[in-house]
């Protein structure tokens, strides 16, 4: 059972024409290139629009072609967002619901899925500036990067990747001088790398895997869990809704506390994408029937 790889679209020299409407035109000319662009992409896209077409009809029971090119067309602003975030990150509001301050005394673990746009994460309040570690693979093609590289600007950002390519031992050691720090560490949930690092959930009534390890560390460091979602609102605009997990119950085997919790962060993934749908971007086949 071994993740697979999911093929990435786009270019940087894509992104520079998007970026150039953007510069040039406004926001409103950025939308109206991508109207085209994201309209070819429907067309030559059946893999993704069949996978799609699953995950629509266990959320909400319909599927089409328009709500097809709903969700590339949120899919191609959000990422356009954390492009332009890089650079006019002042632009943006982020509106916080469910607290009004991330309590991180004792370091806390932040669990990311691939909705909405996770890196808005660096605005949510906290008590203190906090760093944020974010353990992730840099996926991202060579070319995009670059191109995002060249037009950030130069402010300090208190959002650190931790590339899981750098091999399992340097992770793990970052990971635990973050928390030992008191940092935020976020977390992939909705895609795992391999067998071992994988749980069995149910996420709308199918058996899936997600990633493991976040609630794994979480237990091992006894740190808090929080649930974050920054979905997006109107141009410039997140919402971004966070979720103290309870505490895991360590009067169970270690197994079936980190399931109990593992689930309990499904539950609301279901509960958000109920609301917002079309800002779910794991596009393969994430219902697979697993063995």
């Amino acid at each position: 059972m071994q993740k697979k790889k999911i093929k990435q679209r786009g270019s940087g020299f894509g992104i520079s024409i998007v970026y150039l409407f953007f510069r040039i035109f406004g926001y409103k000319g950025m939308r109206f290139l991508l109207f085209f662009v994201v309209f070819y992409y429907t067309l030559t896209t059946p893999k993704i629009k069949r996978y799609l077409r699953e995950y629509y009809l266990l959320v909400t029971g319909k599927f089409n072609f328009f709500i097809y090119y709903k969700h590339m067309y949120t899919f191609a602003l959000v990422f356009a967002d954390r492009i332009l975030s890089k650079r006019f990150l002042s632009k943006y509001k982020l509106q916080t619901f469910q607290a009004d301050v991330i309590d991180v005394e004792r370091g806390s673990i932040f669990l990311f899925s691939h909705i909405g746009d996770w890196s808005m994460c660096g605005l949510v309040p906290t008590r203190k500036k906090v760093q944020i570690n974010v353990v992730m693979h840099e996926a991202i093609k060579k070319s995009i990067k670059k191109f995002s590289q060249t037009i950030q600007e130069e402010i300090v950002s208190n959002i650190n990747v931790i590339d899981l390519a750098e091999g399992s031992m340097s992770v793990a050691l970052k990971v635990a001088n973050a928390l030992k720090n008191r940092e935020i560490v976020g977390m992939m949930v909705d895609r795992y790398l391999s067998k071992e690092g994988a749980q069995e959930v149910k996420f709308f009534g199918k058996n899936v895997w997600i990633n493991r390890n976040p609630f794994e560390v979480a237990y091992n460091r006894d740190v808090p869990i929080v649930a974050l979602f920054s979905l997006r609102k109107a141009d410039y605009i997140y919402n971004s809704y966070y979720y103290n997990l309870p505490a895991f119950d360590r009067s169970l085997p270690k197994k079936e506390s980190i399931a109990k919790i593992a689930q309990a962060y499904m539950h609301l993934l279901e509960e958000t994408l109920k609301k917002h749908p079309e800002q779910w971007f794991n596009h393969y086949d994430f219902f697979e029937t697993q063995s």
